[in-house]
């Protein structure tokens, strides 16, 4: 067997590889266990704490020698190829292209993204859906408000923490919160970075993103300091191992409870337009008029930068990422996102909020926590 023929041997079989990974079934349960508990969580300290010693974004470095590593390869592949032969070369060259990315995909697959498969997370809480009403939720709204209001004053009484501060903030939160839904192996916090993609990030609406080839976590700089915290409690919980979309915003939310005034306003702050919009027109007028007029102007500063977003980038972004949700099993799409709220009031009363709220709020009651 002749070298071009070895290679391309290789390639069809990277490619088979590829194809029986991303569509073969394997058990949750395996999953779960073997890798998401074990093998992930052994790997993922080390890679992190590797990504983190840099300041610039391992991911934009992979990326850009990657660009320009593809073009270079194809450039010289195609200026050596004689005229009646350049359809053979680009013909191999398409195959070996494709072969680059099914190891591409193989890489994410053991690096991270085996973590869509898993069992979901309900499986491992006292998640009940039948606590799930729209009495609780007005309830939860109303609260919410009132959590906002008082923690305002406090939360902005001092300057929000830098992304390069929050890991030092609360990264003992982030262990409780995981020690509390059973893990045994600890992921360890990623140094929040910037990123050659923000310029992207600001258009397309995109507020930060796990990298599952470095697994460190990258930031929209534009995102407003009291969206800090829960922005990265949220791609800590990606880190954590929570790929779906919403179970890595209950962790987010948990962890910020569990720290500070600052992170557990920005928790609050997050969710209370999540709430809100399951509401009837006049619950929901009820809810914000509420509101203090210093969490009610944040909210307005955050929609402002949203709508800074270009319309038909945001579009293609959503839809792009919504394919790619669908693609790793998560049925829901981009719609996962909003499932938080589902979380968050099925599990309520249970041990999972334990003491991360005050016995005499508001919030504590609604959740049904005053007696645990």
């Amino acid at each position: 067997m002749t070298i071009r023929a070895r290679t391309s041997y290789r390639a069809v079989v990277l490619i088979g590889l590829a194809v029986v990974v991303g569509v073969v079934p394997l058990p949750a349960s395996w999953i779960e266990q073997v890798y998401s508990r074990e093998v992930y969580l052994i790997g993922q300290p080390l890679l992190t704490s590797l990504s983190s010693l840099f300041s610039i974004a391992l991911l934009d470095v992979l990326a850009v020698f990657g660009v320009a590593g593809l073009i270079y390869w194809w450039g010289r592949a195609l200026c050596a190829a004689g005229q009646k032969s350049r359809m053979r070369v680009v013909s191999r060259m398409f195959l070996n292209t494709m072969a680059t990315a099914a190891l591409l995909y193989l890489i994410f697959m053991l690096f991270w993204g085996l973590n869509y498969r898993r069992e979901p997370l309900v499986t491992k809480l006292d998640y009940d859906a039948t606590r799930i009403s729209p009495a609780l939720l007005l309830d939860f709204s109303k609260d919410t408000v009132k959590r906002l209001n008082r923690l305002h004053g406090v939360a902005s009484s001092t300057g929000w923490p830098t992304f390069e501060e929050l890991p030092d903030r609360f990264d003992s939160a982030f262990g409780v919160v995981q020690r509390r839904l059973g893990g045994s192996r600890m992921a360890v916090v990623g140094r929040p970075k910037e990123t050659l993609f923000s310029p992207y990030f600001e258009r397309a609406g995109i507020d930060g993103m796990l990298s599952p080839f470095s697994l460190e976590v990258l930031v929209n700089h534009t995102v407003l300091p009291y969206e800090r915290p829960f922005l990265v409690a949220h791609e800590w919980a990606h880190l954590a191992g929570y790929a779906n979309e919403a179970e890595a915003s209950f962790v987010g939310v948990l962890t910020c409870l569990a720290g500070d005034d600052q992170s557990q306003y920005s928790a609050w702050l997050f969710l209370l337009p999540r709430l809100v919009r399951h509401l009837s027109q006049d619950d929901r007028a009820d809810v914000y008029a509420r509101l203090h007029e210093g969490p009610r102007q944040h909210l307005r500063e955050i929609s402002d930068r949203l709508n800074r977003a270009v319309p038909f980038v945001r579009r293609n972004a959503s839809r792009v990422y919504d394919r790619f949700l669908r693609a790793n099993r998560v049925t829901e799409g981009i719609a996962s996102y909003g499932l938080v709220v589902n979380l968050l009031m099925g599990t309520s009363g249970s041990d999972v909020w334990k003491g991360l709220l005050p016995r005499d709020d508001m919030i504590s009651r609604v959740l049904g926590e005053n007696d645990v």
